[in-house]
Parts: structure tokens; C-alpha cells; sequence
């Protein structure tokens, strides 16, 4: 078996000795970044300046402490086939982290990406504002103060932040469109990093429902599968996750505090607020919604929603913008919304 290990060329293990993965992409990743390893156990890899990298998967964070031989420099955590979405804050809390996304090319080391081209990358200063004016973009279109108008966002940061998307959108004469609206909706769903913020959990014994419609009416925005199946995904109405500005005093509606595998509702304080103020009625919009589905994926059935969510934001973007320039006969000229600004 050690003989097995120390050969291959992949990670892969006999069934019942540890978890299983192919880290194929992985190697030809880091090659290509010019950090070139090879697998020495069925749990490391070692690079050629030395470093030992420890495969981790639940707690990429925790120092490794390896006695090895003297001279050695420090060791590294690999993360495997991590997504570009949430990868920002990790590797930047800790320089310490690599992770690779071996499909596309994806290289974070040192607390920044060393390896591959993306565009979260780029729109990493103004983050909030650059993922809520993509979201707009391609299922509004619309100029420069409708853009402000949907997401809440000044005028001014509208303008800053557009830059940003470069090719990926255009101005026309009835506003700004997206250059291809399904990569558009694909970059905006798996490159957001997340809302951040606050999260606290609780529970009550009331239908799902009635919870949605009780913190609905105190001022927050659902999401999670309780929103999902109000967008038409099949996914079992069961859980709630509710955002709000500040947050409410959830033992005087009758909560008691619950662990996340308990909870029928957790609260979120984000961080990006335009998640707020660019709610679709009572309900966050559907790409907050499948992000918040696609950070528990393993589900099954979260992942099968979050596909369906996905599908449905393609046919929502095609036909507004079809919509937008091909009105019927009581819509007018197609004048558009807000202009250019």
C-alpha cells in the first residue's frame, strides 16, 4: 500500500481507507503556477522547494505541526477543488492556504491568486456594488439611474463600479445590457463571495409558513429553500434563512436559540446590503437564494434546486431581454428603463 501511495500519480484510495479524491486537475494546476508537486502519502503532497502541503478539506485553517527533517520551510494546507466563490476572505486571513481550483486553472497562494484569470478577482474593491449592478444588468438591462433605483446603490458607485464588468456589458440606447447574458448569469451565481455579515440560529415549533409570514411582517427579506419553492423549485420548503438590516428580538416573537443542525431559522446581518435593498418584493433575489442553497450543496436536493434556480434565471434573463427589445404594440417604441444616465 505505501509503495501504491508514494506511485501514483492521483490520490485515490482503496475504499475504507480514508476519503477518496482525484487530485489529477489539482497537480496540473499548481504546475502550471509554477508550484509543481508531487503525492507523497495518501494524505500530503510535497512541492519542490520543500514545503509539505496537507490535504484538508473540513478545517483548512488548523496549523499543521509535522516534525520533519531540519531545514525545512514551512507547511502548507491544500484545499482541493475549491470554488472561486468565498475563497477571497480565506486566503487572505490566512497567507498559509492554497487552494486550487484544478477545472479552471485557479491558484490562491500567499493570500492572493497566483494562477488563471477571474473576474471576481477584478471586482474584489467594490465587491457589493459590482455583483448587485451585474445582477440587475442582465435580468433589467436599463441605464445608469434605473440601475441605482433597483439596487439601491448611488448613482455615483453605479458609475464607478461598471468599469469593472469591461466587456461583459454594453451601453445601447435603451441602457446597459449584458454582452452574453447566460455567462453573465453563470459569473454572477458561482463567483459571488458571499453576503458575509452576522448569522444567528433559532427555532420555533410553528409551520415554516407561518414563520416566513411572521418575520416577513417585521421587516425581512427570505431566502433559502422557503424562498426557492416560491420561485418554482422543487426543494422541500423547510428551512428559512431571513435577512434584516438590524436584527430583531426573535425570543420576544417566540424563538428560543437553536444549533444550526436544529434551527428552522437562521438570521442574517449581511455585509452586502444591496441584497436588501435590491429584494425582489419579500424574498431576496434568486441568485442570493442559490448561493445561500449552493453553501449547503452536499444536499441533494439543494443541489438539484440550486441547477433549477440556475435555469430558471436563463430563461427570466432571455426573456426580458427579448422583451426589452422586441415590445409588443401597447409597450411603446421600447424606450426602455431610466435611459443611459
Amino acid at each position: 500500500m505505501q509503495n501504491i501511495r508514494h506511485e501514483q500519480t492521483i490520490l485515490s484510495l482503496p475504499f475504507g481507507l480514508a476519503y477518496t479524491i482525484d487530485v489529477t486537475q489539482t497537480l496540473t494546476a499548481l504546475a502550471a503556477a509554477g508550484m509543481p508537486a508531487r503525492i507523497e502519502a495518501f494524505d500530503r503532497l510535497r512541492f519542490d522547494d520543500g514545503r509539505t502541503a496537507f490535504l484538508a478539506t473540513p478545517d483548512p485553517t488548523t496549523t499543521v505541526i509535522d516534525g520533519g527533517a531540519g531545514g525545512r520551510v514551512d507547511d502548507v494546507i491544500l484545499l482541493p477543488g475549491g470554488s472561486e466563490g468565498g475563497v477571497l476572505s480565506l486566503v487572505r486571513r490566512y497567507p498559509d492556504l492554497v487552494v486550487v481550483n484544478g477545472k479552471r486553472g485557479w491558484v490562491w497562494a500567499d493570500g492572493r491568486q497566483v494562477h488563471g484569470t477571474s473576474m471576481q478577482r477584478e471586482a474584489t474593491p467594490g465587491w457589493k456594488t459590482v455583483f448587485a449592478i451585474a445582477r440587475s444588468i442582465v435580468m433589467h438591462g436599463g441605464g445608469t439611474r434605473a440601475i441605482a433605483d433597483r439596487t439601491g446603490i448611488s448613482m455615483g458607485e453605479v458609475r464607478t463600479a461598471l468599469p469593472t464588468l469591461g466587456s461583459h456589458v454594453f451601453d445601447t440606447p435603451i441602457g446597459w445590457e449584458a454582452t452574453d447574458g447566460p455567462a453573465l448569469v453563470d459569473w454572477a451565481l458561482a463567483a459571488y463571495p458571499g453576503y458575509g455579515g452576522v448569522r444567528t440560529c433559532w427555532r420555533r415549533d410553528d409551520t415554516i409558513d407561518q414563520q416566513a409570514d411572521q418575520l416577513i411582517g417585521v421587516g425581512g427579506v427570505m431566502s433559502d429553500r422557503w424562498a426557492a419553492q416560491q420561485s418554482g423549485a422543487l426543494v422541500p420548503p423547510d428551512r428559512l434563512t431571513a435577512f434584516f438590516a438590524e436584527h430583531p428580538d426573535m425570543q420576544a416573537l417566540g424563538y428560543e436559540p437553536a444549533s444550526a443542525d436544529h434551527a428552522t431559522v437562521s438570521v442574517v446581518i449581511p455585509q452586502d446590503t444591496t441584497i436588501l435593498t435590491g429584494a425582489e418584493g419579500c424574498c431576496t433575489d434568486d441568485f442570493i437564494t442559490a448561493h445561500v442553497l449552493y453553501e449547503d450543496s452536499w444536499v441533494t436536493a439543494n443541489t438539484d434546486a440550486v441547477t433549477g434556480l440556475r435555469q430558471l434565471l436563463h430563461f427570466r434573463s432571455d426573456l426580458a431581454h427579448d422583451l426589452r427589445w422586441h415590445p409588443g404594440s401597447d409597450n411603446g417604441s421600447g424606450s426602455g428603463e431610466g435611459g443611459v444616465g
